[in-house]
């Protein structure tokens, strides 16, 4: 996740925080809302490093996502960092996520950046950065490649939810984060039993994904700064994300529960810590 290596690890790290906080009813949407609470703890090799929360609400056609991210205690005077992102949009009949809007900041130490996403209904989305000149270095992303994409809490969810309603997991699904624009890839590896732990929420069957991203337009100009696009070991692909999705009671939504990924400086693990279903 990691953010003390010339910022590329940290862009990481967003993207890994992005997969691990969505999720959405795989089954048809309730009559009555419902609000999901998941709390997760990331791991550098043994140590715990960042503490995730998110809340999902869903019903009536509609999805709603808030989840923000804090380094625990013993790392905060080292890693003053500091995210939230939130996803609203509609559920179509057939199950397609439309976005509306999506916002996301991120704090390290005193400085801030916000990134606001306006989804057409027909037409490219429109982003907005504070402050101007975040896209500064980077290659311009085309216009015509703004049209029928995802933010990246709305692409996770798709890729959730096709898994869970046993369709596999989405083999392609475009993304615009507001300067990127990548395509998540997945496989499904296999069907599996995740064994209790004291680390975990949950313990039990697990479909087990394997997410990769593919850099299309948006990148840095320098090859340094493009890192995150890069395997940390020279001559091979950037190591893939691997998810652990299941469903946290009998007909319920499909949740991540476990996340793994190399990272620059090491193995980053994700656990299910808690969660919690309360009426809307």
């Amino acid at each position: 996740m990691i953010v003390l290596v010339q910022g590329s690890p940290r862009k990481r790290c967003w993207l890994l925080l992005a997969t691990i906080v969505t999720t959405l009813t795989l089954a048809p949407t309730p009559a009555a809302a419902e609000r999901l609470h998941l709390s997760y703890t990331v791991y550098f090799g043994y140590l715990p490093a960042l503490d995730v929360a998110a809340e999902m609400r869903s019903g009536a056609g509609r999805y709603e996502v808030d989840a923000s991210v804090a380094p625990q205690a013993w790392i905060a005077w080292a890693l003053p960092w500091t995210a939230r992102s939130w996803s609203a949009g509609r559920r179509l009949d057939d199950g397609t996520l439309r976005p509306e809007r999506h916002l996301a900041t991120a704090t390290w130490g005193v400085r801030t950046r916000r990134t606001n996403l306006d989804f057409a209904e027909d037409g490219p989305v429109r982003a907005t950065l504070e402050p101007p000149g975040l896209e500064a270095g980077r290659d311009p992303v085309p216009e015509e490649m703004l049209t029928g994409v995802l933010d990246p809490v709305s692409a996770v969810m798709a890729l959730v939810e096709t898994a869970g309603a046993g369709q596999g997991c989405a083999p392609l699904v475009p993304v615009f984060d507001g300067r990127r624009r990548f395509d998540m890839r997945a496989e499904r590896l296999e069907n599996a039993v995740m064994a209790g732990s004291s680390y975990s929420a949950y313990a039990g069957p697990v479909v087990v994904c394997r997410v990769r991203f593919t850099s299309l337009a948006g990148g840095y100009r320098d090859g340094e700064r493009a890192k995150f696009w890069q395997s940390p070991t020279p001559g091979t692909e950037r190591p893939p994300i691997d998810l652990w999705l299941a469903p946290l009671r009998e007909g319920g939504p499909a949740v991540p529960v476990f996340v793994t990924s190399a990272s620059v400086l090491g193995w980053v693990t994700v656990y299910l810590s808690s969660f919690r279903f309360d009426p809307d």
